[in-house]
């Protein structure tokens, strides 16, 4: 079997309104030059309209194609020797946009797409949900193995593509789920799940939806999910950020008046 695929999943503290320049920064990171050493496969910041902290960003690493030896290789750089060899002015600069942050390394399962096959895959999202779920320990393969076999293909009738289903590697309880979706998939899929447990009438009934949320139940404890806005140009993240004006968006999204 091939190197086990293996991930760098950071949740970065951020200040103020600092996500744009800190994302933007991660271009000038020295470890994209660096052979065999992290690649950047994706930067997003969340998105309060789906709740969450703010303002936060989520990095996500690819370690490399060599495994746990690519690994080593980055556990070596970060330790006795950073503090003479790799820690310069990127880090200072970066220093002016977050505050800390917490990470998970994390590992691919069966079912989850390398970043090659997502890039040869071109799959894109301009909006992404993301999902950190506790489980009951040393049931996260199970559970992910459940996720690829039933949910993934549930998921991606519904306009959401896997493109990380992750084992949390640095605790025994938590998994880490990415999906890459845009609005409109992601409205629908809210409105049917609504409609399918009788808390609306504007979507249409998937039982299918039901079904899942029973099977997850037997597993999953706790967690939360958020929607992120992805950095452009990243393997997945869309071309660029979109124009918009504030009169534009008004003209098209007037409030409806309660005289209307």
């Amino acid at each position: 079997m091939p190197s086990r695929s293996l991930y760098l999943y950071e949740v970065v503290d951020i200040v103020g309104q600092g996500q744009y320049d800190y994302m933007e920064h991660l271009w000038k990171d020295p470890v994209l030059v660096m052979p065999d050493m992290y690649n950047l496969q994706g930067s997003f910041y969340v998105n309060s309209a789906g709740g969450g902290r703010w303002p936060q960003v989520i990095n996500i690493w690819d370690v490399g194609e060599r495994g746990w030896d690519a690994w080593a290789m980055n556990a070596d750089r970060q330790n006795l020797k950073r503090r003479k060899a790799f820690y310069g002015d990127w880090w200072d600069k970066a220093a002016a946009w977050r505050t800390g942050g917490f990470d998970r390394l994390c590992g691919g399962v069966p079912g989850s797409p390398t970043t090659a096959e997502i890039r040869d895959a071109g799959i894109k999202g301009t909006l992404f949900v993301n999902e950190i779920l506790t489980v009951r320990p040393g049931s996260a393969l199970d559970f992910l193995a459940a996720v690829a076999e039933v949910r993934a293909p549930l998921m991606a009738d519904y306009g959401h593509q896997a493109t990380g289903l992750y084992e949390v590697l640095n605790n025994q309880h938590e998994v880490v789920m990415v999906w890459a979706t845009d609005i409109p998939a992601n409205l629908t899929y809210r409105k049917n799940r609504d409609a399918t447990r009788g808390l609306a009438d504007d979507g249409e009934v998937d039982d299918r939806i039901v079904a899942w949320e029973q099977v997850s139940a037997g597993f999953v404890t706790g967690g939360d999910t958020h929607i992120m806005t992805p950095l452009p140009r990243t393997v997945y993240g869309p071309d660029d950020w979109e124009d918009a004006t504030l009169d534009e968006w008004l003209q098209g999204n007037r409030p409806v008046a309660l005289d209307d």
